[in-house]
């Protein structure tokens, strides 16, 4: 059995000190990318949810809730690359607006550098390297003050945007699997189980082409494994 399930986001309540469920301006990075399809509930303009105002400030915040040992002690894999390319549709719709990303590392694998060096260099796109402890709202506005700690500029500074996007991580849709099929600590399957083989993001969390490999393979293993298995009768 080829076990293909795919993945669900991160619970973005469960990440209290950033504002989500609490702040209407606080979004997630699948959120955004449901706004941003011409087929959404905004018709594919990026609006502020709490007054349907175009945001003029975006701050995207990296590893919400992705390599912390309180939430998912993994990389999300996707998460950067996923957040640079937003910040494209931003720019398109939006050319004057300041966009800010908070980032632990910039992680965009494999063919993915050089999108990642291009989007990078735009000098309306700001990185600041340090991870988010807070995201508050401001109670007559609806502004966001974010709250980081620089590592580069070595302070800790407090920052006002119009909106906030979570990239929040990936969980595996494994839950309700047959006993016998091995998940790792994340809920992860594990290659290795009897009559079970793991692909795309029910293995591990991986970007598009390399879930289509991915499936490629496993397909390919299991039809090695039955023509290899000896018949009945």
């Amino acid at each position: 059995m080829i076990v293909a399930t795919g993945w669900k986001p991160y619970d973005a309540t469960k990440l209290d000190n950033l504002g989500f469920g609490k702040s209407a301006n606080v979004v997630t990075n699948v959120i955004l990318e449901r706004l941003a399809a011409m087929d959404g509930p905004t018709g594919g303009k990026l609006l502020r949810p709490s007054d349907g105002n175009a945001p003029k400030s975006i701050a995207f915040v990296q590893c919400a809730g992705s390599r912390d040992q309180n939430h998912l002690p993994y990389c999300s894999t996707v998460c950067c690359s996923a957040s640079l390319k937003q910040t494209t549709y931003l720019r398109k719709l939006y050319p004057e607006a300041k966009i800010t990303i908070f980032y632990i590392d910039v992680r965009t694998p494999g063919q993915l550098q050089e999108f990642a060096s291009k989007v990078c260099s735009d000098g309306a796109i700001e990185l600041v390297k340090g991870k988010v402890s807070k995201v508050e709202e401001d109670a007559q506005t609806k502004d966001l003050l974010v709250t980081v700690e620089d590592v580069i500029g070595g302070k800790k500074m407090t920052r006002t945007f119009e909106m906030v996007v979570l990239a929040t991580g990936l969980v595996p849709q494994t839950d309700g699997l047959p006993a016998n099929c091995k998940l790792d600590e994340f809920g992860f399957v594990m290659n290795g189980s009897s009559g079970f083989i793991g692909a795309g993001c029910a293995k591990r969390p991986a970007e598009v082409s390399a879930t289509v490999r991915d499936a490629t393979g496993a397909a390919l293993k299991a039809l090695h494994i039955a023509i290899g298995a000896p018949h009945n009768g």
